[in-house]
């Protein structure tokens, strides 16, 4: 199992899955609502899900249903939406490329230097 809550209903981060933590309030219904932090965040999960491009939809309506999914639970994202396949994906490679690097298959300098990774968010997953 992937998740565990804890007394005020929040669900956690474990074993390496990001799952949804309810929050009291009102979904958002505009690309204004949402937080500064998961706007930033969903333009990398446009670049984890741009194989896909042409059958993904990165609309607002879309940003806004992972947005509301991910922060107050709900109905789940449609299957074409880019951001949730973003997110998935990026998931999966972070685990990876820590297996990697452990086995030393892969060096975090070889990330840093792919120009597609920003190293604020490199720093955020490699902190020590």
């Amino acid at each position: 199992m992937c998740s565990a809550t804890d007394t005020s209903g929040a669900i956690f981060l474990i074993g390496g899955c990001y799952v949804i933590a309810k929050r009291n309030g009102v979904q958002r219904h505009s690309v204004n609502g949402i937080s500064k932090k998961f706007k930033r965040m969903s333009e990398l999960y446009k670049v984890f899900s741009s194989d896909w491009k042409d059958c993904l939809d990165y609309s607002d309506e879309s940003l806004l249903e992972l947005y509301n999914y991910e922060s107050y639970g709900g109905e789940k994202p449609k299957s074409n939406n880019g951001y949730s396949h973003g997110k998935k994906w990026l998931n999966l490679h972070v685990e990876m490329w820590k297996e990697d690097i452990e086995s030393g298959l892969l060096f975090k300098k070889e990330l840093y230097e792919d120009e597609k990774f920003p190293h604020w968010w490199l720093d955020s997953i490699f902190k020590e």
